[in-house]
């Protein structure tokens, strides 16, 4: 084998093993928010064994989206057939792709830094990618995406970006030499593609490789009029992609029902990244842990451009990186690239759909970006004698930001001290909060004479006046009193009324309702007149999973003795699960099981009118 080849080899198995001890400390954590409904309550991916009705099954695991994300939830599920619900095996088989991820930006930076400019010469290029791909894996920033088991579909579908821009590099190298190169481009599309179906975020590669052309490549080809057809091709693309945003993607956020179920407005949430893209900088360049809250629920939105006034400020700053990217895309290519880099990468999640308002896993792609113009200007800086004083500072600082992560990621191994921690950075984070009281009730084993229960409800008493606090709180305060005998507080039930009639209705506000549907429905003393005040409530005010409707339907005929409601709960289950004609029959059978028949017989009916096929062979 080539010494270069086995060299580089040998550079890329040390960097993976240097990745997998830094992060060996966090596979003892828990699982965590998102981690719940897509992995630890989906019986999608729950299989128990391997064969193709289960992978099949595995592949459709995650709900929301249209593709689905099949790449992430079939590993989930088979994680799941080996590890049950232990998080300890997820971690690890996320750390083994993220190490992964890392050798891919060694050799994507190498390549990068030795086209940057002849100021790379090869084994400075080679120590410069090295210093890069280490301090991307082992950055603090990227522990909450590497040991928040759900964002392994951010890591893949990034995997199959990484891939697609090194054969993109490839093929066009070859081009600009006068060799054939179609072929890698093919498979560059073809990798992004397949990124797709692990996370929509891959769908900014065409962006990735439209900043490579801007910066280091400049659409050079063979000759002026190969150079021509490569301009068009990214034009039509352009303008195509523009296209679909004016024509369908910005007028479904215009609706007044696109952002009914958040506390902001769409103009709101972008005046917010205003702000929110400049925090994600000072975390990528002062590394400390304590500044990554992880939950970024307290982020009050920004109203205008003066309030507050740091979305002035972070307009101000993101328009001189822009103009700088642009002024310096022929003079410091790199510089300019890892600025598009930063922006592009951000152009899905910083935009008009109605997501949250932060989060650091959308980070992991654009710190490479903020990394790659770092190194660009710290190889600019002039020094008098020679270069070893530079090096040493390289070093010291890449040491110090590893020394960061190690400390995070043994955090996040340790669930009592992630907590803890999450709440003393970020007082005012209602889901930091409620972790904390969910695991100090849990430590209890539910002995209201435990110093850790009464720390638990302390803890969901102050999380549920905190101003942005869902009713989740309200809803843990219940069943945990009612678990264990104490009383319930009407203030709990009246808090979780009011935010039920105030508050947009959401994820949590459905979890908050169903899960005390869910404990009445387990045996657990709760009041049932209030609870049904509760469903009522949630139910007139959003559009409910079918699930949802036939719970509260089960409570509203067998407790309550509402055949009325019950009736119009059973119909709206039906008319909501019209391409699911197995849980429709399910629905109508139970009915008829439990004594029901006149509202079966309705059931059936609404069925026959929306074209549900009901027959044994129906899926």
């Amino acid at each position: 084998m080539p010494h270069p080849l086995r060299n580089s080899l040998l550079v890329g198995l040390a960097l993976a093993l240097a990745v997998l001890a830094v992060y060996w400390p966090g596979l003892t954590g828990p699982f965590l928010f998102d981690d719940y409904p897509n992995i630890v309550t989906n019986p999608l991916i729950q299989i128990s064994q391997l064969n193709w009705d289960s992978i099949s099954r595995a592949a459709q695991g995650y709900v929301p989206g249209k593709l689905g994300r099949p790449v992430a939830t079939v590993g989930f599920a088979l994680d799941y057939l080996a590890w049950g619900k232990n998080p300890w095996g997820y971690k690890l088989h996320s750390v083994v792709i993220h190490a992964f991820n890392a050798v891919l930006v060694l050799f994507l930076a190498r390549r990068l830094l030795t086209m940057a400019a002849a100021g790379w010469p090869g084994r400075h290029a080679n120590a410069a990618a090295l210093f890069v791909a280490l301090l991307w894996a082992a950055h603090p920033l990227q522990v909450s995406t590497v040991l928040y088991v759900v964002q392994r579909m951010e890591m893949l579908a990034h995997t199959f970006v990484l891939l697609g821009l090194i054969a993109y590099l490839q093929g066009r190298i070859r081009q600009q030499a006068g060799k054939a190169g179609t072929g890698y481009l093919v498979l560059s599309g073809a990798l992004a593609g397949v990124g797709l179906f692990a996370k929509e975020s891959a769908a900014l590669f065409p962006a990735y490789t439209l900043v490579l052309e801007l910066t280091l490549l400049r659409f050079n080809g063979r000759n002026a009029a190969f150079r021509n057809r490569l301009v068009l091709a990214y034009g039509v693309g352009t303008v195509a992609a523009m296209a679909i945003f004016l024509l369908f993607i910005l007028p479904a956020q215009l609706s007044p029902e696109a952002f009914a179920f958040r506390g902001f407005t769409l103009a709101d949430r972008l005046l917010t990244q205003l702000r929110v893209l400049p925090m994600y900088l000072g975390q990528m360049v002062f590394p400390l842990p304590r500044y990554m809250l992880f939950y970024y629920d307290s982020i009050e939105p920004s109203r205008s451009l003066l309030q507050p006034i740091a979305t002035l400020w972070g307009a101000i700053l993101l328009s001189a990186l822009l103009v700088t990217a642009w002024r310096l895309r022929h003079r410091a290519p790199l510089v300019s690239l890892g600025i598009l880099w930063f922006f592009a990468a951000h152009a899905i999640t910083s935009n008009i759909l109605p997501l949250e308002m932060a989060f650091e896993h959308r980070n992991y792609f654009a710190l490479l970006g903020v990394l790659l113009a770092l190194a660009d200007v710290t190889r600019r800086i002039p020094v008098k004698d020679t270069q070893t004083g530079k090096a040493i500072m390289v070093g010291l600082v890449s040491l110090l930001v590893v020394f960061f992560c190690v400390i995070r990621t043994a955090t996040w191994g340790n669930e009592l001290h992630l907590m803890t921690e999450l709440v003393s950075n970020n007082p005012s984070s209602p889901r930091a909060s409620s972790d904390l009281a969910t695991l100090y009730i849990g430590m209890s084993d539910s002995h209201p004479q435990s110093p850790f229960y009464v720390w638990g409800i302390h803890e969901f008493e102050r999380g549920s006046l905190l101003p942005n606090a869902s009713p989740l709180p309200e809803y843990a305060l219940i069943v945990s009193a009612a678990t264990t005998g104490e009383p319930v507080l009407d203030q709990w039930w009246d808090r979780l009324m009011r935010k039920l009639e105030t508050r947009p209705i959401g994820i949590q506000e459905n979890l908050a309702v169903m899960g005390l549907v869910t404990s009445r429905a387990a045996g657990i003393n709760i009041d049932d007149q209030r609870l049904s005040h509760a469903y009522n409530r949630l139910a007139s005010r959003s559009q409910l999973p079918p699930a949802s409707y036939a719970a509260m339907g089960d409570h509203a005929i067998n407790v309550m003795g509402d055949e009325q409601r019950a009736t119009n709960f059973f119909l709206q289950a039906i008319s909501s699960s019209v391409n699911n004609p197995r849980y429709v029959r399910q629905i109508i059978e139970t009915l008829t099981i439990e004594g029901h028949v006149k509202i079966a017989q309705k059931a059936l009916d609404r069925a026959s009118e929306l074209g549900v096929r009901l027959d044994a062979s129906a899926p």
